[in-house]
């Protein structure tokens, strides 16, 4: 199968990327100041936790990345 490869679909990707990654941004900072608000953490715990969430938003960035690469350069949704 071929990718169908146009400056209007990676235009679709870079939107549809941007726009779920924001999103989840959003859920995983109100989660930190959630978190920190409740357990009223310090700036160094903070940080810790806030590299302790990182890895699991730059796996799923990653992953919707790689989601919506495949849904709009797929030959069927063209």
């Amino acid at each position: 199968m071929n990718r169908i490869l146009t400056p209007y679909s990676l235009f679709g990707v870079a939107v549809a990327a941007l726009l779920l990654t924001a999103k989840l941004l959003i859920s995983v900072g109100v989660i930190h100041w959630v978190i920190s608000a409740l357990l009223g953490l310090p700036l160094w715990p903070q940080l810790i936790l806030a590299g302790i969430l990182a890895v699991p938003t730059l796996i799923a960035m990653w992953r919707i990345f790689w989601l919506c690469y495949d849904a709009e350069t797929s030959p069927e949704n063209n």
